[in-house]
């Protein structure tokens, strides 16, 4: 599978509102879908063949950025238009489309305006960015305009702005409302002196620097003569990134049609009993199609030999994740997994990742799941029981009553800082410096209220009510309660 985003505008021969507005929405599309190559094509010949005669620069129109991606080996294709409306160019780049739907997996993204939250949206990010009119002032966008029917979308996004601010109008420069219609408005608005002009178009190009913004004739010129103190801003509405989030979001629409994607669950297993391992977590393991297992280079596969039971002939991939402290090892290789599973989740497939106890809770599953999120999959956490609740359990203690605060300690990672906290005390994978804890808790008066379990609901358990008792070093999975006060 090879995919690709087109981003499709109606183009702009200028230059710097095009890095501000088209190419900063291209950015933006290409920061929210990591492994997706994003290209660029233009609905206006005229832009296109002005751009490479002036300039020598090729642009691709919509049947060439498509026969050059089918010529590169790519399969699946979202088109994203950056079109204000379903007008006239829209529907022309639909048309272009269908001579490929044949042989390329094809999705489309609506343009700026499609259903009534996109209207309440542009209009919050517009009147956000540009600010509010103040009590003497309007501010007029300017649209394009089009006879075709879509042009109605203009007083609609009128009506929306109004319902936030009553000086705010639309005016078009090829259809309705026209700026005779506004300055009609405007007229039985004697309190209003000052008129802020901006586009209601991605570019500010030809018509907001000159219709617009420009000399004779231009809608300053005739505002100003009718009195009017007139301030143009001369940004398309590209350079917002609010509205650039919304076609980012349309996009993401497209996305998902086109490629219905899997989802990644991280699974708690509990802490070794197969039987402690929750109803929902034995239920969305037997209905995925690949368990990720957590492989930290050695020959223990813990969490795996604990789902084993529940397993019913999925794909089994395992995963390094190397337990060691140095960042940027670990950090490699936990992208490298999320890549593998972001790979098996555009293929549509439910993956489970295995973590021992509860994914929350010191796992490395955490960091995986959370780059999966950033490149704009979907994942969820399914609860497991921690070792340190079965281990109190096991010991038929409580970890805390009435007031009482828990504190929860790695122990490998210098328990002697938080000795001193007023809290009852569980030391999680205490194994490797099983004595030298022993040690620190007497120093500090706690070892006699301690108690300690290795390697929890698991065969090999064993279990010492009195961890003062303990004269020898134990394995990884070895979990010590201590107690501010008796047991």
């Amino acid at each position: 599978m090879k995919k690709a985003i087109l981003a499709v505008s109606f183009g702009t021969t200028y230059p710097d509102t095009l890095e501000k507005t088209i190419a900063a929405t291209e950015r933006a599309i290409g920061e929210a879908f990591a492994g997706w190559e994003v290209r660029r094509a233009f609905t206006s010949g005229k832009i296109i063949e002005k751009l490479r005669a002036r300039d020598g620069v090729q642009i691709d129109n919509v049947t060439a950025a498509l026969q050059r991606l089918l010529r590169e080996g790519y399969t699946h294709v979202a088109v994203q238009p950056t079109h204000v409306m379903h007008g006239e160019e829209y529907e022309k780049m639909l048309s272009q489309l269908e001579p490929f739907r044949t042989q390329l997996k094809l999705s489309v993204g609506m343009p700026l305006l499609h259903a009534e939250c996109d209207y309440t949206a542009a209009a919050d990010a517009l009147l956000d960015w540009i600010g509010r009119p103040k009590q003497d002032e309007a501010l007029i966008f300017m649209g394009h305009g089009t006879a075709h029917f879509a042009n109605a979308s203009y007083s609609q996004m009128e009506h929306v702005l109004q319902s936030s601010c009553e000086r705010v109008f639309v005016a078009t420069v090829e259809g309705y409302p026209t700026l005779d219609s506004v300055l009609a408005k405007l007229k039985k608005r004697p309190q209003i002196h000052r008129v802020t002009l901006a586009p209601f178009m991605l570019v500010a190009g030809d018509h907001a620097k000159n219709d617009m913004a420009g000399g004779e004739d231009s809608w300053k010129d005739t505002l100003t003569a009718g009195g009017y103190e007139v301030r143009c801003v001369l940004k398309g509405i590209g350079e917002c990134e609010a509205i650039r989030n919304l076609f980012v979001q349309h996009c993401r629409e497209a996305v998902s049609a086109l490629l219905p994607q899997g989802k990644l669950c991280g699974v708690g297993v509990g802490p070794g009993d197969p039987e402690l391992m929750t109803m929902k977590a034995v239920r969305v393991l037997q209905e995925a199609d690949v368990v990720m297992v957590p492989d930290t280079c050695t020959s223990d596969k813990t969490a795996l030999a604990i789902a084993k039971p529940y397993l019913c002939g999925q794909e089994l991939m395992y995963v390094q994740t190397p337990m060691v402290r140095d960042k940027s090892v670990m950090d490699a290789a936990h992208q490298q997994a999320a890549e593998t599973i972001c790979a098996l989740l555009d293929e549509g497939k439910q993956v489970v990742f295995l973590t021992l106890g509860d994914p929350t809770i010191y796992s490395t599953y955490l960091y995986i799941h959370q780059k999966v999120l950033a490149m704009g999959y979907t994942a969820e956490i399914v609860p497991g029981v921690p070792s340190f609740c079965a281990a109190a359990a096991r010991l038929g203690i409580s970890l805390c009553l009435g007031s009482e605060p828990l504190l929860i300690v790695p122990a490998s990672h210098d328990a002697e800082k938080l000795m001193d906290v007023p809290a009852n005390k569980v030391f999680m994978k205490a194994g490797r410096s099983i004595l030298e804890l022993q040690k620190t808790l007497a120093a500090h008066g706690m070892l006699e209220t301690a108690s300690m379990v290795e390697n929890c609901s698991m065969e090999t358990e064993r279990v010492y009510p009195h961890f003062s008792e303990l004269k020898e070093p134990t394995g990884y999975f070895s979990l010590v309660i201590a107690k501010e006060g008796s047991v």
